[in-house]
């Protein structure tokens, strides 16, 4: 997600000379993202939701600052 937010000020700049290769670029990203099953969102969800549900019991515990 963080790669798409930094990737977009590029984009820009890309558009702004070139709008037909910015277009093919944003297509080709939106296929890829399609392309991605649904048990590989979950996994990455879970695992997440995980982690930050361990790092807020080690913070109240006092183990993690």
């Amino acid at each position: 997600m963080h790669a798409l937010v930094l990737f977009s000020v590029p984009m820009g700049i890309v558009a702004a000379f070139n709008p037909t290769a910015a277009k093919a670029i944003g297509e080709g990203m939106t296929n890829y993202l399609g392309a991605l099953p649904e048990a590989l969102y979950a996994l990455f969800c879970t695992g997440y939701l995980g982690y930050t549900a361990a790092r807020q019991w080690g913070k109240v515990k006092g183990v993690d600052r």
